[in-house]
């Protein structure tokens, strides 16, 4: 007799403990449902952000804004230089040698 009640207690205390469980995992699965929707409409929302942004972005709509509100202009040819007339950096050496010779040194 007392056989038989001490294994209803241990199969009730089991079987609590089993639905408490199902409870705990069903909890889960509710919240990671929710979560991988979210994610979803985020993805979405992204989606529709980076249209915009390439719509928004275009050259020629740009070109044409800085035209009517910067009043920018294109550049011309004559605006361009050659490359001769971009200065050079002194070398190491020459630096040394204008040191050694009293010439005080400039950074660049």
């Amino acid at each position: 007799m007392r056989f038989v009640l001490l294994s209803c207690l241990i199969v009730a205390v089991l079987g609590s403990g089993l639905y408490f469980a199902k409870l705990t995992v069903d909890e889960q699965y509710r919240t990671l449902k929710q979560i991988e929707l979210e994610i979803k409409s985020q993805t979405e929302h992204n989606y529709v952000l980076q249209a915009e942004w390439t719509f928004l972005t275009r050259p020629e709509r740009l070109l044409r804004l800085s035209h009517s509100l910067l009043g920018m202009n294109s550049i011309t040819p004559e605006r361009i230089l050659p490359i001769s007339s971009i200065p050079m950096r002194r070398s190491v050496t020459t630096s040394i040698l204008n040191a050694d010779a009293g010439v005080e040194n400039v950074a660049y």
